[in-house]
């Protein structure tokens, strides 16, 4: 990608962080053919290509085994323990939120806390969650499909704020942010 599609996505992303739950596309025809040899969804490939780095270690969870390699050659990005990795990739659908084992930073330096990028079957119908807090005007719906434990963990998370993971979510060409400071709760209504 050039440095004008790069911050394409990092816009998009902005966007994203800055309007927790709601879903944002990225333009991505124009750069398909070096996203089609990605083991991602295009939006996930998009953000790896845009955000990480050599400095920028990252943790890989039950992805495909052609996705540390791709990585490494298009990304340059070290593959690192979960306690040491600034970012990790996973698949929604196996992610175990009972057993976080990503740097959710501490008192001092609460940014340090690791920014978890998944891949989903779906951003829309999966169990509805309602959304509150910074970039929200009252509260929003939001339905990712997430594995089972993702209200629990979220709640856990509350308590440690500011320390905690920031979430990228991606299904196809889309993605989907939930960062640290926003409360989630299931939505009951539904």
């Amino acid at each position: 990608m050039n440095s004008g599609q790069n911050q394409q996505v990092f816009r998009t992303l902005l966007n994203a962080m800055s309007a927790p739950g709601k879903t944002f596309a990225f333009d991505t025809a124009e750069w398909s053919d070096r996203l089609s040899s990605a083991p991602l969804s295009p939006a996930c490939a998009a953000i790896c290509l845009s955000l990480l780095d050599g400095a920028s270690p990252i943790s890989v969870f039950q992805m495909p085994e052609s996705v540390a390699p791709w990585l490494l050659r298009h990304c340059r990005v070290p593959i690192s323990s979960p306690e040491q990795a600034v970012f990790a990739l996973g698949t929604g659908k196996h992610w175990d939120w009972d057993q976080n084992l990503l740097n959710i930073g501490n008192e001092e330096e609460p940014e340090k806390g690791a920014t978890l990028i998944l891949e989903l079957d779906s951003l829309s119908d999966g169990a509805p969650l309602q959304l509150t807090g910074p970039g929200i005007a009252s509260s929003r719906t939001a339905a990712p499909r997430l594995a089972p434990g993702f209200v629990n963990f979220w709640h856990k998370q509350q308590g440690l704020y500011p320390r905690g993971i920031d979430l990228i979510l991606c299904c196809r060409n889309e993605c989907l942010c939930l960062p640290r400071s926003i409360s989630i709760h299931a939505d009951r209504e539904n």
